[in-house]
């Protein structure tokens, strides 16, 4: 099993927390913007598929997005911490640099992406 040294994957460690930081602020926009829809509807406006109602669903959808890669960045914070960041976590195969440098979050390589995708295998 290849692996990436230390020091290559503390490099990821600030970008990771950079991410974290823009994640919150794009999160409070998000959690804003869904609340001014709320306070735009009517007392009559509780039809799910008007457009405020679409609107609203969109920005959950969102934030549903984001937080799940918030959690994401936490688990690759973690990895870091135990030495196995950079290694996919179903084959354990090394994920290459450059998935990791466009993606610091990756939990798994491509090929297992992939496979989950189609749910050939279970992430778990």
């Amino acid at each position: 099993m290849n692996k990436l040294t230390k020091p290559q994957q503390k490099q990821f460690r600030p970008i990771l927390l950079a991410y974290l930081k823009q994640l919150g602020a794009k999160l409070e926009h998000l959690e804003e913007a869904a609340l001014l829809i709320d306070d735009d509807a009517g007392p009559d406006d509780g039809d799910e598929f008007g457009s405020e109602g679409q609107s609203r669903e969109l920005q959950l959808g969102l934030i549903e997005n984001e937080n799940q890669i918030v959690e994401e960045c936490y688990r690759a914070l973690e990895r870091i911490r135990d030495s196995v960041f950079g290694n996919c976590t179903a084959c354990l195969d090394r994920i290459p640099e450059r998935r990791l440098e466009v993606r610091p979050y990756s939990e798994f390589c491509v090929g297992c992406k992939e496979k989950i995708e189609k749910g050939e295998l279970d992430p778990n």
